[in-house]
């Protein structure tokens, strides 16, 4: 952790209780013509937790804390913040989820670097994928689980309702930090023949079913958009920013015998599509 004498203490003290103050009293600088649109809407108040990690949250982004740092610690923050022990857990447990610092234990809450914007195109196979990269590769933390499939599962792969599956879960990462979680789907008749894919093993999906007589003849990609679910927004620590959502059928012969669900972090990832010869300075955003 961070060592801070006390002139730096007073500093820090007086700033994070400018910070709070300005959450508090956000509406009164709102400009008078805006306000008056709606006098009659009375302006949530935020909860002690919020205005913390918006006081820690403004130290963060404005260099204060740089990516590595440790922050003070978690008594000292809730005495610089004004608010209470408890509270302040509560505070850096929304900064954690937003990605912006790690709490690990025993040592301290660390900032982390911001996480750089990827681009990504649309292939050929129906796959999002950032531009620099020919293949997902395998992801982190892999988990295999079977379950009864969802609705709208079970009509990608053309089953009765709560059909059971097998799902294989990652997290995609890129430049150290995730950018999307990947779901593969399989109906009981594929893993009953290719039983590799019911275990926690690190293969290639696709060649797996191509080696068990599945291998693939056509597919279908859709995209669309939501809020990310709890579970996700920690997963891809994105603070619960929206998700796309590409959903890709695989099929063999006249069979689905995959689904595949990408969800991808709105906040960092940009489309990217181009055509034509286009001269390399252009082929970044």
């Amino acid at each position: 952790m961070i060592s801070t004498d006390s002139s730096d203490l007073i500093q820090l003290s007086h700033r994070m209780h400018a910070d709070v103050d300005h959450v508090k009293g956000i509406e009164d600088q709102v400009p008078s013509e805006r306000w008056r649109v709606r006098q009659d809407v009375r302006m949530p108040t935020p909860a002690p937790r919020e205005r913390a990690a918006a006081a820690i949250r403004a130290d963060i982004l404005k260099g204060t804390f740089g990516p590595g740092d440790f922050l003070p610690g978690q008594r000292e923050l809730a005495r610089l913040c004004g608010v209470a022990f408890n509270t302040v857990g509560e505070a850096l447990k929304l900064l954690e989820a937003e990605g912006l610092i790690e709490v690990i234990p025993y040592k301290g809450s660390r900032v982390l670097r911001p996480a750089s914007t990827i681009a990504v195109r649309w292939r050929t196979t129906g796959r999002v994928l950032p531009v620099d990269v020919d293949a997902l590769g395998a992801g982190t933390g892999l988990k295999v689980e079977r379950r009864h499939a969802t609705d709208e599962i079970a009509r990608a792969l053309g089953g009765q309702a709560e059909m059971n599956v097998v799902v294989r879960q990652s997290v995609l990462e890129y430049d150290g930090a995730p950018w999307a979680l990947r779901h593969l789907h399989f109906p009981a008749f594929v893993v009953d023949d290719a039983r590799v894919l019911t275990s926690p093993e690190s293969v290639d999906e696709m060649q797996v079913l191509a080696e068990h007589g599945f291998g693939e003849t056509g597919h279908i990609s859709h995209l669309s958009a939501r809020e990310a679910a709890a579970e996700e927004a920690q997963l891809l620590r994105s603070g619960g920013s929206p998700v796309h959502v590409i959903r890709r059928i695989s099929f063999s012969e006249d069979r689905p015998v995959c689904c595949e669900l990408m969800t991808i972090r709105a906040d960092r990832v940009l489309f990217s599509r181009s055509g034509g010869s286009v001269p390399s300075p252009f082929k970044s955003p």
